[in-house]
């Protein structure tokens, strides 16, 4: 036992460099996953957006498959008109949380020629993410582009 006690009061503990070293990997380690972290929550937020407007595109079809006229060519409906309609439930924002405001319920549904409709200017808040695009892109696998920011 006093063996022991000696051993362990001969040790010597972690200098001051090594404690610094120690504590400056893990700084470098907690900003690379900040920062990879950062990225996927941006990226779902954007999914999320374009899963919104792939919801307004299936409100437009059933507001057309119930007798709504929805006119081919330049002529839309609106989103705005979709929920006052009760075709389409009040969305949430992913970037704020509260429902869309006015930049994105005055979006338009299109049909187009070839009978695929289409989704124009639907905007999330403080323009992070403004989607024009067709049934068929936005449920193409790889969908990066389809969020542009206004500048």
């Amino acid at each position: 036992m006093k063996k022991t006690i000696q051993r362990l009061k001969n040790e010597r503990g972690l200098t001051l460099v090594e404690l610094l070293a120690v504590i400056v990997i893990l700084a470098i380690i907690a900003i690379i996953a900040f920062v990879f972290i950062g990225g996927v929550i941006d990226n779902s937020k954007k999914d999320a957006h374009i899963a919104n407007a792939q919801q307004i595109i299936s409100a437009a079809k059933l507001y057309e498959s119930t007798g709504g006229e929805f006119p081919t060519g330049k002529e839309a409906v609106k989103v705005s008109d979709l929920q006052d309609k009760d075709y389409l439930d009040v969305m949430l924002d992913p970037w704020t949380k509260e429902k869309y405001g006015t930049d994105a319920t005055n979006a338009t549904v299109t049909k187009e020629a070839n009978g695929q409709f289409k989704i124009n200017n639907f905007k999330a808040s403080d323009n992070n993410c403004s989607i024009t695009a067709t049934e068929q892109e936005l449920s193409q696998n790889d969908r990066s582009d389809l969020c542009k920011q206004d500048e």
